[in-house]
C-alpha cells in the first residue's frame, strides 16, 4: 500500500513541476440514483471557529495580541507547536500539522511544493498558488500557499478541513485548540463534484471568459453558483443545468458556444467556484456592459462587470 501511495504522489509532483495547468477529467452525467447515494455517503465538513474576534464590539479588548507573529497550537490540551500569523491568518507547516496529530505520512518536499499521502488522503500544494489539491478537490486559499522554514504552509482552517477535525482560534487566550479525534479524510472530488454541474459550469465559464484572467473565470462560475443557491434563479431543482439553460439568461446558450469543449483552466475555475471561491462578491449577473437602474456593479474584472440587484 505504501509503495503504491509513494508512486502516486511522485507522479503528481512531476505534473506540478512540469505543468502550470491542471488536467481535467472526463465528465459524464450522473443519474439521480448515483447522485443520491453520493450525497448520503458525504462526510461532514470540519470546522474552524474564531473566538473573541476583535471585530465583535462585545468582545473583550485584544490589542495586546494584534501584533503577535505566532499562536501556540494545543492538541487535546497539550502544546504541539506553533502557527505563524501571516496576513492575519494562522498558517501551519503541513508536515507539522500531521506530526501534531500523530499521523504518519509519506511526504515529498521540494521546499516550494509538496506532495503528501496517507491512507485515504492525497494532497499537493505549491507556493504562490491560491488553491491546493486535496483528494482531487481544489480548495481556495485567500492569501495563497506560503512557505515557512523551507517547506509549504497552509492556513489552519483549510488543513483541519482536509483531515475532518475541529479547531478553534481563541483570540482572547491567544491559542489554537485542536481535537485529535479520528481523522476523516476530505470527501473525494469524484463524489463531491456533481459531474453534471461541473460539465455545464465549465462550459459556461469557457464560453463567457476564455482569454480572461483566471480570477475572472472563477467569478463567472461563482455567478452561476450564486444563482443556484438563489430561489429566484434556481428553478425547481436548484442545479447548475437549470440555471444555465433558464430562458433568455445567457447568450452563450442561444449562440451555441455553451457546447464548446472547455479547456483545463475553465474546469479548474468551475471546481473552485463550486468550492465557494467568489471573486464576484456575491453577484448574480455578469455582463460586458452596464445594466442600468436597479442593478449595482459589485465587481469589475477584466472586460466583465458583475452585478447584484440594487
Amino acid at each position: 500500500m505504501k509503495n503504491r501511495w509513494f508512486a502516486k504522489i511522485a507522479a503528481i509532483l512531476c505534473a506540478i513541476c512540469l505543468a502550470t495547468g491542471v488536467m481535467s477529467q472526463t465528465m459524464f452525467a450522473r443519474d439521480s440514483a448515483t447522485a443520491l447515494a453520493a450525497e448520503e455517503d458525504a462526510l461532514p465538513e470540519a470546522t474552524f471557529v474564531v473566538l473573541g474576534d476583535e471585530t465583535d464590539p462585545t468582545a473583550a479588548p485584544t490589542a495586546t495580541t494584534d501584533n503577535r507573529l505566532s499562536v501556540p497550537v494545543y492538541v487535546d490540551g497539550a502544546p504541539r507547536g506553533q502557527c505563524a500569523i501571516l496576513d492575519g491568518e494562522p498558517y501551519m507547516e503541513v508536515r507539522d500539522l500531521f506530526a501534531a496529530i500523530g499521523q504518519d505520512i509519506q511526504l515529498i518536499d521540494y521546499g516550494s511544493s509538496i506532495s503528501m499521502a496517507m491512507d485515504g488522503l492525497l494532497m499537493t500544494a505549491q507556493e504562490g498558488q491560491r488553491w491546493f489539491m486535496c483528494n482531487d478537490r481544489y480548495l481556495y486559499v485567500p492569501h495563497g500557499v506560503k512557505t515557512l522554514n523551507g517547506t509549504v504552509a497552509l492556513p489552519m482552517e483549510e488543513l483541519v478541513k482536509c483531515v475532518g477535525l475541529t479547531a478553534s482560534w481563541d483570540k482572547l487566550q491567544w491559542r489554537i485548540d485542536l481535537s485529535a479525534g479520528p481523522v476523516k479524510p476530505l470527501e473525494q472530488g469524484s463524489t463531491y463534484y456533481n459531474e453534471t454541474d461541473l460539465y455545464w459550469l465549465s462550459r459556461l465559464i469557457y464560453a463567457m471568459a476564455a482569454g480572461e484572467s483566471f480570477e475572472t473565470q472563477v467569478a463567472v462560475g461563482s455567478v452561476c453558483v450564486n444563482r443556484m443557491h438563489d430561489d429566484a434563479f434556481a428553478g425547481e431543482n436548484g442545479n447548475i443545468y437549470e440555471v444555465v439553460f433558464a430562458k433568455n439568461q445567457f447568450d452563450m446558450v442561444t449562440n451555441g458556444m455553451i457546447y464548446v469543449e472547455p479547456d483545463d483552466a475553465a474546469v479548474l475555475a468551475a471546481k473552485l467556484a463550486l468550492e465557494g471561491w467568489d471573486p464576484s462578491d456575491g453577484a448574480t449577473y455578469v455582463s460586458a456592459r452596464d445594466m442600468g437602474a436597479g442593478y449595482e456593479c459589485v465587481a469589475k474584472l477584466g472586460k466583465l462587470k458583475f452585478f447584484a440587484k440594487a
